[in-house]
């Protein structure tokens, strides 16, 4: 349901568009191992996360407690995983974290957040910005609206308002990712077919509103918001604003 908030979307946009799949995975080489977290941490560390950083195998070798042998496979692994860079063109090895490598580290800190920080929500920090147009589509579908009224207590407006998330601030999307909110099921309705989502109460500026994150999607830095008012207008928002929604968690909820 990605989308920025507007009226009636191009419906040529519209024809075959649906949720899109999306598979968390740190890489498409090999699998990963607990101890990578620990490698990409000290890394990271070293300033890895921003440029490469000279670091042979019996340097990372004392760091991590383990032989020269061991440090050396898990360079190998890492990069198997594509979970590093590495660079050769100089005498010494310089390595640095890749995307996945920086977005798996991400999640982990997450995790960690979500045992030590947050507990009944926090606030997420983002823009605002334009989206394909697609919400409108979405929101007019009665197999939605439906599961709204009975399950949000009301009907949203028809569209939704995009922000994205950026820096650290993507480590909290991180958590609402892994939370299970409260559960849109999808449906099929005259051949096509509606993927799920899940929504978290929301406020914006002390307006009423809900993130809904599809259970199908690729974009991972994208937060949409749904309320029963405009909230562009609402709020006098473009794109390029910087806001905050105050985000609640609803632990286990699965509202009939």
């Amino acid at each position: 349901m990605r989308a920025a908030e507007r009226g009636t979307p191009n419906k040529s946009r519209l024809r075959t568009t649906r949720f899109r799949t999306f598979i968390s995975r740190p890489g498409h080489g090999q699998p990963t191992k607990p101890y990578h977290v620990d490698t990409l941490k000290h890394i990271a560390l070293l300033g890895g996360t921003k440029e490469y950083v000279g670091l042979s195998s019996k340097e990372l070798g004392k760091m991590l407690g383990v032989s020269q042998q061991s440090a050396s496979q898990r360079i190998l692994e890492l990069l198997e995983a594509e979970l590093i860079q590495r660079d050769l063109a100089v005498r010494r090895q310089r390595v640095r974290l890749s995307p996945k490598g920086l977005e798996m580290l991400r999640k982990e800190f997450a995790d960690y957040k979500r045992i030590f920080e947050v507990h009944e929500g926090f606030t997420i920090r983002g823009v605002v910005t334009s989206g394909l147009g697609e919400g409108a589509f979405y929101m007019k579908q009665r197999g939605y609206k439906e599961q709204f009224r009975r399950k949000l207590g009301y009907e949203p407006f028809e569209g939704t308002l995009n922000v994205r998330i950026q820096g650290s601030e993507l480590a909290k999307l991180d958590i609402l990712w892994k939370e299970p909110g409260i559960a849109i099921d999808g449906f099929v309705d005259t051949g096509r077919t509606f993927g799920g989502a899940k929504c978290f109460p929301a406020k914006l500026q002390g307006v009423d509103c809900g993130v809904i994150l599809p259970i199908r999607t690729h974009h991972t830095d994208n937060l949409e918001l749904i309320s029963r008012v405009h909230l562009r207008s609402k709020l006098d928002l473009v794109d390029g604003a910087l806001i905050a929604v105050d985000v609640r968690l609803v632990p286990g909820a699965n509202v009939e």
